[in-house]
């Protein structure tokens, strides 16, 4: 099978990041069995139609710190990439003081060949201080971790000019090997990240409010102007958390709780300030019209409630969500 997810002017790319363990969902399923949980997560998701199945590059759970599963995600992208056939695999995001920039660039190639052209290279500057350090990395400042960065994005450019990766007509499917490798930038710094991803990136990754969203658009497209990209060629994406509840009634009451060391009002600001789709279906899919009104062209959807199967059936089954992603199984082509 094959998909067209990110191109200039294609459709919606819908993606879900893989229960993979850096949130804490596989700390009760233990370390022998969280490949096969993630495996089957993967699967599940492909099968409903999702477009893409994303994963985090970090080593501990957080906020925990605590020695539950967390699967490593280049080499759990390997993996995924000969038990999926369809959708696209992706870093969200690979720090890119991690590892060496050449490494990572053929990392990255292998990745490509290993999904049949199916791989998106994402790339961050990084931004915990505590996983550095227990990595024996330095923590550089928040301009050295940019130059870090930029390194490796140039380093990407230099390897794959010739095949035209960065700031061109992009399709992104089982046959886009061909065409060059895929980028995407994740972070919201305006001085440096956001010209980095203009100057290098296909995709640009956020996890903002909606208001934040369009703002940041705003100013992406003034420097698309300022060096002459269409801003069109840049897509803009979202990676917000999801939770669905029966009623507006039942997540009022889930606000409620004094657990979270504030009011029921004060962590629906925060919820809307990171553009989360907590609430009844009709609320969300509110929120999704919003951001795809504002220009956002694809969402990587953390479910709260992994490794449980069910929160991707509820995801797959908004109305919004279900017009554009359909089944598998009618996505079949010869």
């Amino acid at each position: 099978m094959t998909i067209e997810t990110v191109k200039q002017g294609g459709p919606t790319h819908w993606g879900v990041m893989l229960a993979q363990g850096w949130k804490g969902e596989l700390a009760k399923i233990g370390r022998d069995e969280s490949w096969a949980v993630a495996r089957g997560w993967a699967r599940h998701a492909e099968l409903l139609g999702f477009h893409g199945v994303w994963v985090f590059d970090h080593f501990q759970p957080y906020p925990a710190r605590d020695d539950a599963p967390v699967l490593e995600a280049w080499t759990t992208l390997a993996a995924l990439s000969q038990v999926t056939e369809r959708v696209v695999i992706g870093t969200l995001v690979s720090c890119a003081g991690y590892r060496n920039a050449e490494i990572t660039v053929k990392m990255a190639e292998n990745l490509n060949i290993l999904s049949s052209g199916r791989f998106c290279l994402g790339l961050g500057a990084g931004w915990d201080r505590q996983e550095f350090e227990s990595l024996d990395i330095v923590f550089g400042s928040a301009a050295e971790r940019s130059d870090c960065l930029e390194t490796v994005l140039h380093a990407c450019s230099s390897a794959w000019s010739e095949a035209g990766a960065g700031c061109s007509a992009i399709k992104l499917s089982a046959d886009s090997a061909s065409r060059g490798q895929l980028v995407l930038v994740g972070g919201e710094g305006e001085k440096r990240t956001l010209p980095a991803a203009v100057a290098s990136a296909d995709i640009i990754n956020w996890q903002i409010g909606v208001d934040e969203f369009k703002r940041k658009s705003g100013v992406l497209r003034d420097l698309c102007d300022a060096t002459g990209r269409d801003p069109d060629s840049l897509r803009r994406t979202h990676c917000p958390n999801f939770q669905l509840f029966d009623s507006e009634h039942e997540f009022a009451l889930w606000r409620q709780n004094s657990d979270r060391g504030m009011s029921s009002e004060e962590v629906y600001a925060y919820i809307r300030s990171r553009g989360a789709f907590y609430g009844a279906a009709s609320a969300i899919e509110e929120v999704i019209e919003e951001f795809m009104d504002a220009g956002c062209r694809g969402f990587m959807v953390f479910c709260n409630s992994a490794p449980s199967l069910r929160c991707l059936e509820q995801l797959a089954s908004l109305s919004v969500v279900q017009s554009m992603i359909g089944h598998s199984e009618s996505k079949t082509q010869t």
